[in-house]
């Protein structure tokens, strides 16, 4: 298991030196060392969906990292839902969130913002407004915090008349 510890590290001095190639070749001998290593069906996950954009690869590595991880990874949770979000898949992503804000240390302000997406994605504005200030209120980043505005302020310029009047008088 150490073995794959040390691999695992190495994936990440991989990423950051943005040596894709590298850090997939790791995880592919990670995987053949420990098949259950979710970390690493994570990481896979977000190479395929960002690097080589094999959705269907990407999809079914973070579905490993979510059942190998039982848990206790939380931003295979994140990473899933945007995948999911990116595909039209509302429901799933919306399953895939509520699984992930009950993890012990989920980033809870990126789970409501992608929430928020969704509610927007949906034509539902009011919720959408509702679930990006929940999300700022959960937030502890300035740079997130400063996107959560405009999401905010981009999101009023698209309501109407009645909306914007039931936010006003919180209806």
């Amino acid at each position: 298991m150490q073995d794959v510890e040390i691999l695992f590290l190495e994936v990440s001095k991989a990423i950051d030196q943005h040596n894709i190639g590298v850090a997939k070749q790791l995880l592919d001998e990670i995987l053949l060392i420990d098949p259950g290593y979710g970390r690493a069906h994570n990481h896979l996950g977000w190479i395929y969906e960002t690097k080589i954009k094999d959705f269907k690869n990407a999809q079914r590595h973070y579905e490993l990292a979510i059942k190998f991880c039982k848990g206790s990874y939380p931003i295979v949770y994140i990473n899933y839902a945007y995948l999911l979000i990116d595909h039209g898949q509302f429901d799933k992503a919306e399953k895939i969130i509520a699984e992930g804000l009950n993890v012990s240390g989920a980033d809870k302000a990126t789970l409501y913002y992608q929430k928020g997406k969704i509610a927007e994605h949906k034509q539902n504005f009011l919720k959408a407004l509702k679930l990006y200030k929940h999300a700022y209120q959960l937030n502890f980043s300035k740079d997130f915090q400063s996107i959560l505005k405009i999401e905010i302020q981009r999101i009023e310029s698209k309501m109407n008349f009645w909306q914007k009047l039931r936010v006003r008088l919180k209806i």
